[in-house]
């Protein structure tokens, strides 16, 4: 406990010297504001009409946070000045470099997160009426899916090729893919693993990260 506490104290001194040294200010109307010492680099953190974040530099990239995939994911920062600095400091460290980006973070009426650039990138997340996440990404042209079917099958699809978990009769996870690759584990093995990873997701996802991309 004490070691966390140290760093979170040093996490919040650091920010606190980011933002002195780096002139992260809050204008008439309670903007964020930022000017990098020389001036070459300045950002805003705005809140619109809607209640959105956005997030804007002069070098014409753009991000936005929609009020409800705030409300989900990022409960409170709406009213919280110092959440707001964080996601803010994060969004200059990530975007100063970048020219011409824009994406937006929204939850659509089915409560499906969505997440979408200007650069090729989308991802659709929810779940379906039984509760399995369903998962669709697109990176570079290149359409991956992650979905649970409804006899409790694992599958994640990238171009042509394809791995899946399932679970026999005797409560074994078999995980195979298209290149040939097949574990069997036992229930106990399976649980030790899933309780390394937290979910049955994480783990499935780990086995495809190993052998997926070797």
């Amino acid at each position: 406990m004490k070691k966390f506490t140290l760093l979170l104290l040093l996490s919040c001194l650091s920010l606190g010297v980011f933002a002195q040294r780096h002139f992260v200010k809050t204008d008439i109307f309670g903007n964020l504001t930022y000017r990098s010492d020389d001036g070459s680099y300045q950002a805003t953190l705005k809140k619109n009409i809607f209640d959105d974040l956005v997030f804007s530099d002069n070098r014409r990239n753009e991000i936005t946070y929609e009020k409800k995939y705030l409300l989900e994911q990022y409960p409170g920062i709406l009213t919280n000045s110092n959440k707001q600095q964080h996601v803010f400091i994060d969004l200059i460290r990530e975007n100063r470099r970048s020219e011409n980006y824009t994406a937006k973070y929204r939850i659509d009426i089915f409560d499906k997160l969505i997440i979408e650039d200007n650069r090729g990138y989308k991802l659709e997340q929810g779940t379906d009426i039984f509760g399995s996440i369903q998962r669709n990404e697109q990176v570079n042209g290149v359409n991956t899916k992650l979905h649970k079917t409804l006899n409790g099958t694992w599958e994640f699809i990238e171009g042509k090729d394809k791995a899946s978990l399932t679970n026999d009769i005797f409560n074994r996870r078999i995980y195979s893919d298209s290149f040939g690759n097949e574990i069997e584990f036992q229930a106990k093995s399976w649980q030790r693993l899933v309780n390394r990873y937290a979910t049955e997701e994480d783990a499935f996802m780990s086995l495809v990260d190993q052998f997926f991309y070797p």
